[in-house]
């Protein structure tokens, strides 16, 4: 429960007097645990497995994925108690139900959680907006800012070199811990000559969505190269950095990518860095002192 961004910081004793007013709820994979408009009394928090967020039902890309310690059912506290979209299992999972009732005695009598709380709307609401800009930038092709990578969808280099300080000082500033993480695939290049362009490019949408279902909401991946990414890990420290680089390489090591011609590419061998921002990092420093890391993996 400590680990969850709602009760990050907050009393043990809140929280031991919370845990005896709730649930444990398990879901198979796909069961629809909430909808749009329907009546939701309640706060679940993931125990195990992995949720996905989605406006419409047969959306091929979900709007957000929840991992463990992540939480759903917080904005229909705030919304008449009613789901403002399909929250589906992407795998068999173990939540913690909440009732809203309980959730707000919670809220009133911490403020630590009542600040997360705010900070995790505000995250939400940052994570819908990178999705509606991606969508609006894609409708509106070559004329729209180049910020988005044509491939995998995803932020490219030119985002994340303009919007790296402002989320490192948003953190350093509240005293919050951040990290950065470079990614590399190290056989690209195989991939590439044996496969070509179509080959290539399937294999870096793989690995996007392969990052997308191991990282939170609020986490920010982006494609610098064509054989490189980079995430951004919000409220992070070195432990669980690392935590989420080892789920990243247990999630590729499983990926089994097919190009559309039916062709099976051969496994991605990925290597991984960690580096910790400094209140006065610019892209390029901080590049430049996770590179060692990445080299050394």
């Amino acid at each position: 429960m400590q680990e969850s961004p709602l009760f990050q910081k907050v009393k043990e004793s809140t929280l031991v007097t919370l845990l005896a007013n709730t649930n444990r709820v398990r879901l198979a994979a796909e069961h629809i645990l909430l909808t749009p408009k329907q009546r939701n009394d309640r706060i679940y928090v993931v125990l195990s497995g992995r949720l996905r967020a989605q406006l419409n039902m047969d959306d091929a890309k979900p709007l957000a994925l929840f991992g463990i310690g992540e939480c759903v059912g917080e904005m229909s506290m705030f919304d008449d108690n009613q789901g403002s979209a399909y929250v589906i299992a992407t795998t068999d999972c173990e939540l913690l139900a909440i009732e809203h009732v309980e959730a707000w005695s919670v809220l009133n009598r911490s403020l630590q959680a009542s600040h997360n709380m705010l900070a995790l709307l505000s995250n939400r609401i940052r994570s819908t907006n990178r999705t509606l800009a991606g969508w609006r930038e894609s409708a509106q092709g070559d004329g729209a800012l180049n910020y988005v990578d044509a491939v995998t969808g995803v932020y490219n280099l030119r985002w994340l070199s303009e919007n790296i300080g402002r989320m490192i000082l948003r953190h350093t500033r509240n005293q919050q811990p951040c990290a950065f993480i470079l990614l590399k695939v190290d056989n690209f290049s195989q991939i590439d000559a044996g496969f070509g362009k179509l080959g290539s490019e399937q294999a870096q949408r793989s690995i996007v969505e392969a990052l997308q279902r191991c990282l939170r909401p609020n986490d920010v991946e982006v494609h610098i190269d064509a054989d490189q990414f980079a995430i951004f890990l919000p409220q992070t420290g070195k432990d669980s950095a690392r935590a989420v680089a080892d789920r990243l390489l247990e999630e590729i090591d499983r990926m089994v990518i097919g190009t559309s011609s039916g062709d099976a590419l051969p496994p991605v061998a990925l290597s991984i860095g960690i580096g910790l921002p400094q209140p006065d990092d610019t892209l390029a420093s901080l590049i430049a002192r996770t590179l060692p890391a990445l080299r050394r993996a």
